[in-house]
Order: C-alpha cells, then structure tokens, then sequence
C-alpha cells in the first residue's frame, strides 16, 4: 500500500480541488491516480520500532504504526527490505505503542528508532516448509522468471499449483498457501512474474492490474504440464487473483486448470480505484477520468494498447467461470473490499465457496487465523473434482 497511498493523497488532494482548479486539475488527478494503480511499489516505512527489551524469554519489541496492533503474527520488513524478523501477537499496549515477541530474526538487526513495514509474509523460503524445494526457471513471452518448485512427501495424481503473489509484493507472500496443498499431495510453483526481481521487465516496467501477468501464470501453468501435471489448481493474492481469474478464463492452458484459491482477490478494478478515490474526498469522476486513460493506454500500462478493466469485474468473471472456487476475504480489509468477492459468490454459487472472516486485513488472513485458514484451503484442494471436460 505504500507507493499506492502516497500517489493516490497526492492524486486526490488534486481532485479535492478539482471543483475549484477545474478541467485540468480533474484529469491531472485523474492521471496520477492511474499511473499509482500500474507504478511497482517501492520499500514504504509506516512502522517505527519504538523501544527494544530483551526479557528471560526472548527479545520485546515496541512498535507504533501501520498495521502494528493487527491481531496475529507477522513479519517486519526494515531497511528498506533488507532485514526481516518474524513477530508474535500483540502482548501489550502502552505509550510506546504495541508489544510484541520477536521469533526470529532472519536478515539484519532490529535497532530503537528503525523504520519497517507489517508484512503478512511469514516465511523467507519455501525450503523452510521441510519439503523437497528447488529454485528453477520458467519461460514466459518475455523471457526466463524464476520460481520455488515444492514436492509434497506424497503425490497425488500428478495434480500441481502455482502461486502467485499480489501487487507489490514477491513470491515470499505466497509461500503461507504452499503447506495446506502440500498435505493435499500437490506439487507447488511459488512463481515471480512480470516486474519482479529475478523476472523480466513488462511494458513500460508497469503493471497490468493482473491481465498481463495473467500470461506469467499461463506460462507457469505450461511449465508443470511439461513437467507432468495432468491438472493444475492457481492459488493467487490480491493481484494475483485477478491474475489467476485471467488466466483461469481465457488462458491458453485453461483446460487443465481444476480450481482456484484466492485470498483478498482483486475481482473488480473499476470499483476498487473508485473505492480509494471517495476514500480521499475525491468526486467519482476523477476515478473514471483515470479508469479511461488506463482503459484507452493515455497512461502508459503493462499492456501496450491498454487496460481492459471493464473486463475485470464480478459478472464478468462470473459469466465465464467453469471451476470450483474458494474465496478468502475478510470484512476488515481496507485496501481491497470484500464486495466483489461476495458479488462473485453470489454471481455463481454453484461454484464459488467464499469464506468470510471478520478479522484480518488485506492479505494479512492468515496471519489472524492460520488454523482454519489451512485447514478450509486443504479440505477444499482435497475435493476438487476432475474438470468435467477432461474426461
């Protein structure tokens, strides 16, 4: 959120002011508004480390910020993604803010007065699973992205899942869904795609809000049929979701793939930058302005004749959906409401399975729940049937 909240007060404190500054401050904001969907997020410092004490049962840390009092565990993100600590729930307030246990500390040293960021990423390595990994290379239309390959202890009927992160984010997201499938007997691809590190560069270095890095998930799709997959579950986040949606409806690879799971989808684009926009005070046409130029490629997007974001809604998605889908929301995100995935579900019951907590943020569910968050992903990789198609 963190590029993404800074150019959108910027966008939107124009567009606050659009009444008085008039057309050109309109499509001014409008511009910003839609360059800061597209732009990969640089490193952001919500969350100050307050105060540090070492106790007989291991290292305290206080933080104030961001995200810093979600109930759960998470990881801490500081100098600018170079160190990583892993911290356990909240176990006290005060004036210094919260307090919180830390784990471990996998990169760097945590110091008073340190900036960092909440991160619903708990691992830094698929390996750290206790499965068979390997890092391997795929091949998308842009050229070689890297990717975490994970074999469960026992297979099931060469049946495979790619994994795919949300926007701003890596992989390292992704690996919280690998256990659950692992258990289920399924082979993972924790991919990085268009505009990662370790993957190529997309149009103009932007993003597609999931229709061009839907490509990346058809391609790693391909990747595991080469490798023997006979069907492949996606299992995508935020953006991801969108990605996986895309790829699931009109990917080249469609026909193998038996179901999706999706935590905090991104399933309606247009509705989401008019959420942030009204977030701000702004009018809704300043959202429109800048839906139109991602949609007619006046702002430069990760694919270079625009942005279909009409296609990217509910009833769309829903129109074409043709397997089981079960969807993690929670009715506390703030980034992504959860109205699209309740559209979605009640656009196609018949397939759609959406699982609705109250707490946690955005991509930060299983941080609040990781029990039943495992346990309702497995159970629903377990059922999913053969598609019908395939005989």
């Amino acid at each position: 959120m963190g590029q993404w909240e800074r150019g959108m007060g910027r966008a939107l404190g124009i567009g606050a002011g659009a009444a008085v500054v008039g057309a050109a401050g309109a499509v001014a904001a409008g511009a910003l508004l839609a360059r800061t969907a597209v732009m990969p997020e640089e490193p952001m410092t919500p969350v100050r480390i307050t105060r540090l004490r070492r106790e007989p049962g291991g290292l305290i840390v206080w933080l104030r910020g961001i995200d810093a009092d979600l109930p759960g565990r998470y990881s801490l993100l500081f100098d600018r993604g170079a160190g990583h600590a892993r911290l356990g729930p909240v176990l006290a307030r005060g004036s210094d803010g919260v307090a919180r246990e830390v784990i471990r500390t996998d990169r760097g040293e945590l110091r008073e007065g340190t900036l960092g960021r909440i991160a619903g990423w708990w691992y830094t390595d698929a390996a750290e699973l206790g499965y068979r990994t390997e890092r391997i290379l795929y091949p998308t239309d842009l050229g070689e992205a890297e990717a975490w390959l994970v074999r469960p202890r026992r297979t099931r009927k060469k049946r495979w899942a790619i994994h795919v992160h949300g926007r701003g984010a890596l992989p390292e997201e992704a690996i919280r869904g690998v256990a659950p499938l692992a258990r289920a007997g399924i082979t993972s691809l924790v991919i990085s795609y268009r505009n990662d590190p370790g993957a190529p560069r997309g149009s103009h270095g932007r993003y597609g809000v999931g229709i061009a890095e839907s490509r990346d998930v058809d391609a790693a799709v391909a990747e595991a049929v080469r490798r023997g997959a006979e069907r492949v579950t996606l299992f995508g986040w935020s953006m991801g979701g969108t990605a996986c949606l895309v790829a699931e409806n009109r990917g080249t690879h469609r026909d193998v793939i038996d179901g999706l799971i999706l935590d905090s989808p991104a399933v309606d684009w247009a509705s989401l930058l008019r959420y942030h926009a009204a977030g701000r005070s702004a009018p809704r046409f300043v959202a429109d302005i800048g839906i139109g130029m991602l949609t007619r490629g006046i702002v430069r997007a990760g694919e270079p004749g625009g942005l279909a974001i009409g296609g990217l809604s509910a009833a769309e998605f829903g129109r074409e959906l043709r397997v089981p889908v079960l969807i993690h929301a929670s009715e506390q995100d703030t980034f992504v409401p959860c109205e699209g995935s309740r559209q979605l579900a009640a656009a196609r019951p018949d397939l759609v399975q959406l699982r609705l907590q109250h707490r946690g943020e955005h991509v930060k569910l299983w941080n609040a729940q990781p029990e039943a968050w495992e346990r309702v992903t497995e159970r629903f990789a377990r059922a999913l049937p053969r598609p019908a198609w395939r005989g």
